[in-house]
């Protein structure tokens, strides 16, 4: 799960949207630091679009920028190309950005919750010490607002627990994309621990708080013991164009993003990704026109 967490300092963008030295157009995807999700699906999308012999005369590079709302005014503004925003980001940000238009959300970030309290649910009366990683802060305010004596303790990059002795808390969540292998190993080496769902109480009060999640169900078995589907929230990532991002290379790009799932051997974080998760999003962001088309929004 490391390579999930871990975050480096960000690196500076040290060139714009430009003409390489053999004539190439390039252009530059705007990502968060090496280590995070955004980055690591841009190095593989560019090398995906490197391997491919009909896309020579356009090259892709990736560029980390820290602030993702830095990432979208250096997009309107004519800088890069492309930029993976987090969905909280484009809740908040993109409609003051009325030239920019969104190409698809990207993979699934769960809420993960695993735990050894009774019953299939995490209820705020069964729990009484839970272990949060750094990028659940949203899920830690709402949980303390609603049961203030819960003792919680913290984890991040800097401090990922090895349970070598067990559980220490009751409940551990995390926030990371679906599916993740660290989870089923943990359920795997931990007898008693066990996939928790959210219940209702718990769904709702995210959502009215972070009305960049949404609520979702895993189906049974995407995980080691997991026979009954899981309720709980998650959030998409989103790539981000300007509207004059030329259409071909829209519709190529989509098209290479959405193939991967059906590849012998496809990178996690593009192995679910579906046409159809953009649906429940076509009223809230702004499509570029090719992808309206390709998703057949009505």
């Amino acid at each position: 799960m490391k390579h999930i967490f871990i975050t480096l300092f960000p690196l500076l963008l040290l060139c714009s949207t430009s003409m390489t030295l053999w004539g190439q157009q390039q252009n530059i995807i705007l990502t968060g630091n090496q280590g995070t999700g955004s980055y690591i699906f841009a190095t593989e999308l560019v090398r995906l679009w490197k391997s491919s012999r009909t896309n020579n005369k356009v090259e892709m590079v990736t560029h980390p920028e820290i602030y993702p709302e830095h990432r979208l005014t250096q997009l309107e503004n004519n800088r890069v190309s492309l930029a993976i925003i987090d969905a909280k980001t484009a809740h908040e940000y993109l409609n003051k950005h009325p030239g920019l238009r969104v190409l698809s959300v990207l993979w699934q970030n769960w809420l993960y919750v695993l735990g050894t309290v009774p019953g299939p649910y995490l209820t705020l009366e069964s729990t009484q010490t839970l272990l949060v990683h750094d990028n659940s802060l949203y899920f830690a305010e709402v949980w303390k607002k609603l049961a203030p004596q819960t003792k919680l303790n913290w984890f991040n990059a800097d401090s990922i627990p090895d349970f070598s002795d067990g559980f220490s808390e009751e409940v551990l969540t995390f926030t990371a994309p679906t599916p993740l292998q660290e989870v089923n190993d943990w359920l795997e080496q931990f007898p008693g621990i066990h996939l928790l769902s959210l219940d209702q109480l718990l769904v709702q009060a995210l959502r009215s708080k972070n009305a960049w999640l949404t609520p979702q169900k895993l189906h049974a078995n995407t995980f080691l013991y997991q026979t009954e589907p899981l309720e709980g929230v998650a959030w998409y990532p989103v790539l981000v164009v300007r509207r004059d991002f030329p259409k071909e290379l829209v519709s190529t790009l989509l098209q290479m993003i959405f193939a991967q799932s059906e590849s012998l051997n496809p990178h996690a974080l593009f192995q679910n990704l579906r046409r159809t998760h953009n649906i429940a999003f076509q009223k809230i962001y702004n499509y570029h026109p090719v992808a309206k088309k390709m998703f057949r929004f009505k």
